[in-house]
């Protein structure tokens, strides 16, 4: 087998949609010359494990890669204790994989070993470093992500200064890991950076981002104009678009603003597939009121209702058909269905209703507040089409 000191590093990748961005781990191969006091069998074995993680990353079979990426850097390092190259190597790969397979807490000191290595054998601002801080991005505890993403975007202003794209990408990461008073800012300037570089793509990924944060911190009129250019920037039916508009009817619903919703409402159904009415979830839902009465006596409760969803996603003549706890969680339970907001099912390219949909409120007294106004947790599954942002450290 033949092995060089040459690295190769992989392209930096903007976020998908679910996932955040990916650090593929970097295949890089050591000029392994076996030292005289090694053994045969040690090499061998190191050989197989190294050949071994790198068929499983060429596959993308990063639970596959673990274990032989272990293995691969406990042999090295036994092997080539010298050799600050190789070790450094060795350590990212072994990290990579644990980020890739999302076990953060433990990529994180592996990682973090590696940049130490990698500083020691190439230098403190090496373009060697730049995807092991790409990878920290990725792993760092929330603490520790300013500082990362701070070196990140130094060694890329050093190394890849004339390609805005790559630059974006790590504001776009580091925003979305941040996610505190900073991330507007940095999304912002992550767009414009795609739109510097005709990547409509990346430009409406920050632009989502920024419309997504503003409707986690309930400035729905600032959400429209973000989601509304994310949109823009993309074809007809993208996945992103559709999730923009179903964030869309949020932001106008919680405004009151029911008739502005209604286009983004149909967008969605006149783009997704229709399953059955089993499937059929709503886009948004309004909060039902908990019972005075019911809350002083400490008693909790189900409503089924049935209704139709007409042409514009609007619920229509809500009925209970089952309940639990007393007829006391009626009223609210049909007052709540009448704010939720559909997709419509479109047939034949037009929207038409759909009878006899059911969803179910229920009432948890250990999520009401104490002077019975309104409820405060959503009665029902998350919407369908909300992607969460993932922090691996649960911070957010």
């Amino acid at each position: 087998m033949a092995f060089s000191d040459e690295v190769q590093y992989c392209k930096y990748y903007g976020p998908a949609m679910e996932d955040a961005m990916t650090i593929r781990p970097i295949l890089l191969s050591c000029g392994l010359l076996l030292g005289t006091a090694a053994s045969a069998d040690d090499q061998q074995a190191f050989e197989a494990a190294y050949q071994a993680y790198r068929d499983a990353v060429a596959a993308q079979q990063y639970h596959l890669a673990l274990e032989p990426a272990a293995e691969a850097r406990r042999l090295g390092e036994s092997l080539y204790p010298d050799d600050l190259r190789k070790t450094a190597t060795l350590a990212f790969n072994h990290g990579a994989v644990l980020g890739n397979l999302r076990r953060h807490h433990e990529a994180y000191p592996v990682l973090n070993r590696s940049r130490k290595l990698m500083r020691r054998a190439f230098g403190e601002d090496a373009h060697e470093l730049l995807n092991v801080e790409l990878a920290l991005l990725d792993s760092a505890p929330p603490q520790g992500v300013r500082g990362v993403m701070e070196e990140a975007l130094k060694l890329a202003a050093m190394h890849r200064a004339g390609d805005s794209g790559f630059i974006a990408g790590v504001k776009l990461k580091g925003a979305l890991r941040l996610w505190g008073v900073d991330a507007i800012s940095l999304l912002g300037e992550a767009a414009e950076l795609y739109r510097s570089e005709g990547d409509s793509q990346g430009y409406a990924l920050a632009q989502f981002w920024i419309g997504k944060k503003r409707l986690a911190g309930r400035e729905y009129r600032r959400v429209p104009e973000p989601l509304n250019a994310a949109i823009e920037a993309l074809p007809d039916g993208d996945r992103l678009a559709l999730m923009a508009h179903a964030h869309l009817v949020e932001a106008y619903e919680q405004l009151g603003e029911s008739q502005n919703a209604t286009a983004h409402c149909l967008a969605i159904g006149r783009a997704k597939p229709w399953t059955d009415n089993d499937d059929y979830q709503p886009l948004f839902r309004g909060a039902p009121s908990y019972p005075v009465a019911a809350l002083r006596s400490d008693r909790e409760g189900s409503v089924v209702l049935e209704f139709t969803v007409d042409e514009a996603g609007f619920v229509r003549n809500p009925k209970v058909v089952d309940s639990k706890g007393g007829k006391v969680f009626h009223e609210p339970a049909i007052e709540a269905a009448k704010r939720f907001r559909y997709a419509p099912r479109f047939v034949d390219g037009k929207a038409v209703a759909v009878a006899e949909v059911r969803n179910r409120i229920i009432f948890d007294e250990r999520n009401a507040p104490r002077d019975g106004k309104q409820w405060t947790r959503e009665p029902v599954a998350a919407v369908t089409y909300y992607v969460p942002l993932i922090d691996p450290w649960g911070a957010l």
